[in-house]
């Protein structure tokens, strides 16, 4: 009996020692999910702002170019987004939902020149801009296969409002129109893109998307908190 009790006391005083060595099941479970899938660009903590400018958007007017005394040009796109996940995983990967706010601008005029009955010369301008700020939705989808710790591809869509204000000036009396008027439209505005990131530090990093609506061409800065 002596010999039981003395082999328990030494058992006893064995396991924790024994337990420390070794793991628990509970721990090692939570030790391996926790690094299953890796660490993700994109996962449910994510929250970004995207800063970025964009090139090759389509123009909303039938305007004469490169003709003598015609003057064009528009402004790059400027974009601010912001990116949080959907409260559920949804499928192989995350969707992004957020909202996007863009800016550009773009002028058109031309010069009339001519001699009157009293032989002067008369130069008339004719002054044509536009702002367009665009509201919309973002929805992106991250998935995990595309997804690393420091860079991803991604896709998605942007649908929303563009709101025109529209602005001309003449200096011409016979103009049929006003001198000056100003008038505003509202259209639906849409994008469909996929993109790359990649964050040359922990929290900032660089994109770029490619695809057809606000502009074909878009990049800048990511920050994420």
């Amino acid at each position: 009996m002596k010999k039981v009790i003395l082999f328990v006391a030494i058992i006893a005083m064995v396991s924790p020692s024994f337990a420390d060595d070794f793991p628990s099941k509970t721990r090692t479970y939570s030790f391996l999910k926790k690094n299953e899938g890796g660490e993700k660009c994109f996962d449910e903590n994510t929250h970004i702002i995207n800063i970025g400018i964009g090139f090759g958007s389509r123009s909303y007017h039938s305007i004469l170019r490169g003709a003598a005394g015609y003057r064009y040009g528009r402004t790059p796109s400027f974009s601010l987004t912001y990116e949080q996940p959907w409260k559920q995983k949804l499928g192989p990967g995350y969707l992004g939902v957020g909202a996007y706010l863009g800016f550009q601008h773009e002028y058109y005029g031309y010069d009339y020149s001519y001699y009157n009955n009293l032989l002067v010369y008369n130069t008339y301008y004719y002054k044509h801009s536009w702002n367009y700020f665009s509201v919309a939705a973002r929805a992106v989808y991250h998935w995990d296969v595309l997804n690393s710790k420091n860079a991803e591809v991604y896709a998605g869509v942007i649908v929303g409002m563009r709101f025109q204000i529209h602005n001309y000036e003449t200096n011409d009396p016979g103009n049929k129109d006003p001198y000056t008027y100003r008038s505003s439209f509202a259209y639906p505005a849409y994008s469909v893109f996929a993109g790359a990131r990649w964050y040359f530090v922990k929290n900032f990093g660089l994109y770029a998307e490619a695809g057809y609506g606000t502009s074909y061409i878009n990049g800048g800065l990511s920050i994420k908190f």
